[in-house]
């Protein structure tokens, strides 16, 4: 893994090896994995020492603060898909780049790179939020955090998924109890497992016919995704995955994610218009 830091950016780079386990079965990266990857340029944003007194999560004292995930999405051009396949052995170069900074969170951006291109075939953005770990709830940033980059808190934050507030009367539903291996270091459900639990949701709509539209289209690709996480769910959770068609655009998936009736995680997912239709097989 390769790692360099722009001060200035203030701004990272980081290039990362892809493994067998990021792929599915038809050798696709899968979205899940996807969200597992751009975990790791945020945790070295927060370790690596050439991140040090540069990034809002360095010098965090975690036995009083922790990071959560508020927000979280992506654009991907085809190219994006296409390049990265199993039997590749592909890398990818994230950058991530401080884009605005709020009172009790941040936000970050970035683009991904494949090798042999220049040009981005993919945006990224994440926006993370300092909790206490005792009360499990927003607390300010560090006043060095505020004072360093005080201009970029009248910058405009990038794009952000507002909370799904209601559903039609026709959803599909999957549920789901979470598992040890999905519990991550802040003993709550990972953010990446949450996307996972939309694709198992996802495969059971394309088995039972649900979908008007993506069943039909010939290798749809992902072209946004975005991902709002409300409430943490705990090992043991049972949870509910409601999912349903935008009814203006049957090819934007809205997904909902409910413990106890209570929303803890809205997510969209926009795929491409296809080409044909014959086959039934989205790419997950």
């Amino acid at each position: 893994m390769d790692v360099s830091v722009d001060p200035q950016g203030p701004s990272m780079k980081v290039i990362l090896e892809l493994q067998p386990e990021h792929f599915n079965k038809e050798g696709n990266l899968t979205l899940s994995q996807f969200a597992r990857l751009l975990q790791i340029p945020r945790m070295l944003a927060l370790y690596h020492t050439k991140a040090s007194n540069i990034f809002p999560c360095s010098q965090l004292d975690q036995n009083t603060v922790s990071l959560f995930v508020r927000y979280q999405g992506a654009t991907f051009s085809k190219q994006f898909w296409e390049t990265l396949k199993s039997e590749k052995n592909q890398s990818i170069c994230v950058t991530l780049t401080i884009a605005h900074i709020g009172k009790t969170s941040y936000m970050f951006q970035g683009d991904i790179v494949v090798p042999g291109n220049s040009t981005a075939v993919a945006q990224h953005y994440v926006q993370m939020v300092h909790v206490s770990t005792e009360t499990r709830r927003p607390i300010p940033l560090p006043q060095w955090v505020t004072e360093k980059y005080r201009h970029l808190s009248n910058s405009l934050p990038p794009e952000n998924m507002q909370p799904l507030t209601s559903w039609p009367s026709r959803v599909h539903k999957y549920c789901v109890t979470v598992p040890q291996g999905d519990i991550d270091v802040n003993q709550h459900t990972n953010q990446a497992s949450y996307v996972k639990y939309v694709e198992e949701a996802i495969s059971g709509g394309l088995r039972s016919g649900f979908y008007t539209v993506l069943g039909q289209i010939t290798d749809p690709f992902i072209e946004k995704v975005g991902m709002l996480y409300r409430r943490e769910t705990l090992l043991g959770d049972h949870l509910e995955v409601l999912n349903w068609e935008d009814s203006a655009e049957p090819r934007k998936l809205f997904f909902q994610i409910l413990k106890n009736s209570n929303p803890v995680f809205d997510c969209f997912i926009q795929y491409s218009e296809g080409s044909s239709k014959e086959r039934t097989l989205a790419k997950l």
